[in-house]
């Protein structure tokens, strides 16, 4: 770590940020940072090292509109964190449905429902807030949920968000972080998540993730297609790919049910018991062609479904 030099006193100035924070990550530990301001330039010195960025009057810079009328919502860095952590992953990445590049913030109540979908698989977290307004919809880019992901310290100080109209904030101690939202329509994620589902299955979580990343080496490297192949109280995995390889491995499970062939996309799966950190997993079927809902047995503060593959 190092110190800036307050010596001078206050100062106000704009410098290239990437530039500036690259030359803060390699000044040597514990020296000690100045800056020297001019009209078009900024001398930074730190320890031995001198630099000289390029600047402009720090009058000419943007004012951030923190913008209207919004539903602020209270909770803390670490019930954040793992509210984002949870659904994340199933953002889409430069789809044309645009409003799919983003997370589904849905606030209803003190309820705030995060949600997460690319078309093929869905995710659905939800947490507990202090809500000061009234209910909001808004879809948050992927760019923020990350940028959001990385300003989170994982601490229980207090954090803001605001949800308005058209702007997204995020107050976090000193950090006051604001984004557009996707002007889009989400899909409506409840008719996705399946209601009859008759055939269930409750196994160790670390075991199901460790035999799914055995069995997927041998699947096809596009499609990562593995077959579940369900009877009473018994799971076994299997995967080939163009080269004739197979791959194949049981797995004790707790598994009541009618017997069932299936194929998943094993990535998908793999995703979902990698957020989850809970002991056992629950996986609830329908028929071979019926989406499979994932959640933690006693729980649905998180939902995952996952679209079936034709095998």
């Amino acid at each position: 770590s190092s110190a800036l030099d307050e010596s001078s006193g206050n100062f106000q100035t704009t410098v290239p940020a990437r530039k500036l924070v690259e030359i803060t990550k390699a000044a040597p530990g514990g020296c000690v940072i100045s800056f020297d301001v001019g009209t078009d330039k900024v001398k930074v010195k730190a320890g031995r090292a001198k630099f000289t960025l390029s600047s402009m009057d720090a009058e000419e810079y943007p004012i951030i509109d923190l913008g209207g009328e919004a539903s602020a919502v209270v909770s803390t860095n670490i019930q954040l964190a793992e509210l984002l952590n949870l659904t994340q992953f199933a953002m889409a990445q430069q789809d044309v449905r645009y409003y799919l590049n983003g997370l589904f913030f849905d606030l209803e109540g003190s309820s705030l429902t995060v949600v997460g979908t690319e078309g093929h698989r869905l995710a659905v977290a939800k947490l507990e807030v202090k809500n000061s307004g009234g209910g909001r919809q808004l879809i948050v880019p992927r760019k923020t949920v990350l940028e959001m992901l990385r300003l989170l310290d994982h601490s229980d100080d207090e954090i803001t968000l605001s949800l308005g109209g058209d702007h997204f904030v995020f107050k976090s101690g000193s950090i006051i972080f604001k984004s557009k939202v996707i002007d889009g329509t989400y899909p409506d994620y409840r008719r996705v998540i399946p209601t009859a589902v008759n055939n269930r299955l409750v196994c160790n979580r670390v075991a199901m993730k460790e035999v799914l990343s055995r069995v997927a080496i041998l699947a096809n490297e596009k499609y990562r297609a593995v077959r579940f192949t369900l009877r009473q109280n018994s799971l076994s995995i299997s995967s080939n790919n163009q080269q004739n390889e197979e791959a194949e491995e049981d797995l004790d499970v707790n598994y009541v049910g009618a017997d069932l062939e299936i194929g998943f996309n094993a990535s998908y799966f793999l995703d979902v018991l990698s957020a989850l950190k809970t002991e056992d997993v629950e996986f609830n079927f329908g028929d071979s062609n019926s989406s499979c809902l994932i959640l933690a047995p006693g729980s649905d503060n998180a939902q995952y479904v996952i679209m079936p593959m034709r095998l």
